[in-house]
């Protein structure tokens, strides 16, 4: 038994002096400070004045029985993650059932068997601590987390004046005339190179603008295959010779926030950009279905490994695959899509295209379904 066990405060509580006796005497050999009262008030008054790690909480009681007073427990935020292990001489089922159902993780039958109480009483002991342990290494992760994610955002931020200044001077770099054609494709490169950088840039902040609901949504309904081909557009002037089609059998529109909707378009088609080889073709279509608008964005890459369908949405998510050393998501840009689509009320996806590619899918409400 640790140290840590061995110290360990345990409230003792029954009616009945010789139980507390034995039990005193039992656990006190064992090393455990114990606390011994007689009544369910007395019970929530030490409790409150001194949380214990665990409670032996006798059921039957006059005033107040175990279950009033493992209830009251439970519904005290301080003490509510308190283990609590029943002292009943009660048979039946149900009565055992009920110490589950008010919050008890256990319970021991009278009359006592000493080394059954010592062993229940250390399992929960260390279970309890196992939790508080978990607990207390999940709240330095978050607090690590949030410091990483300030410092990337300061980061970010600071980034974005000298991009805006840089994409300014190449645009005009891109109307000066007298340009060879080796130096107009370096040029088109370089703006390519920093749009993406302006996007992944853009992507980082509003993925945590949207986990924290900071980014207001500016509804109204639009023409979907219009925003499709616009983004498509956009990038097709960046990746000359590439095919990009949107295919829309008649107008579907949808109840949403057209910036941020466009930019989940030119996340998608640019991620089938970069996975798709050169001479094939990216294709976009647009359909509707019971109350839902679904685009669908179709490559001949690669795939997405099974194993990778639900990660490579996660932040920061990155998966291995196979014939390659890593499957690498679109930066945050799908992390990004996932919560700009969720945020409208909709949902997204890839699947298999075969024989080879993939269909990224999002689908949107025809009318304003907001979480």
């Amino acid at each position: 038994m640790t140290r840590a066990l061995q110290a360990a405060n345990i409230l003792v509580v029954d009616d009945a002096p010789e139980n507390l006796r034995l039990l005193c005497a039992i656990l006190g050999e064992s090393g455990y400070e114990v606390r011994p009262v007689t009544n369910g008030r007395q019970a929530l008054q030490a409790a409150e004045l001194h949380p214990p790690d665990l409670v032996l909480l006798d059921i039957t009681m006059p005033e107040m029985d175990g279950y009033e007073v493992c209830g009251a427990l439970k519904r005290n935020a301080r003490l509510k993650d308190i283990p609590v292990i029943f002292l009943t001489a009660l048979s039946e089922i149900a009565d055992k059932l009920r110490a589950f159902e008010v919050g008890g993780v256990d319970y021991v039958t009278k009359p006592f068997q000493l080394e059954e109480v010592r062993a229940r009483v250390e399992t929960h002991l260390a279970l309890r601590r196992a939790n508080v342990d978990l607990s207390e290494s999940y709240a330095r992760l978050q607090a690590l987390e949030r410091l990483r994610d300030d410092l990337v955002h300061m980061v970010v931020h600071d980034m974005r004046s000298p991009l805006s200044v840089l994409l300014g001077h190449l645009d005009l770099l891109q109307d000066e005339q007298g340009l060879s054609p080796d130096g107009k494709e370096d040029l088109r490169a370089a703006v390519q190179g920093a749009r993406a950088l302006s996007r992944m840039a853009n992507d980082l902040l509003d993925v945590s603008r949207l986990e924290s609901g900071a980014v207001p949504l500016q509804v109204a309904t639009h023409e979907l295959a219009q925003l499709a081909h616009d983004a498509g557009a956009a990038l097709q002037n960046l990746e000359r010779g590439r095919a990009i089609a949107v295919e829309a059998t008649a107008p579907v529109s949808a109840s949403c926030d057209a910036r941020l909707i466009a930019r989940v378009l030119e996340n998608l088609i640019g991620n089938a950009i970069k996975h798709t080889p050169a001479e094939s073709d990216v294709t976009i279509s647009v359909t509707s279905s019971n109350g839902r608008a679904k685009v669908t964005v179709s490559d001949r890459g690669p795939g997405v490994p099974v194993e990778a369908r639900q990660r490579i949405f996660e932040k920061f998510g990155t998966v291995g695959g196979a014939g390659s050393s890593r499957y690498h998501s679109a930066g945050l840009g799908l992390a990004f899509c996932k919560l700009a689509v969720e945020a409208h009320g909709g949902t997204i996806g890839v699947e298999p295209r075969e024989p080879r590619g993939s269909q990224f899918w999002f689908e949107l409400p025809t009318s304003a379904q907001l979480r």
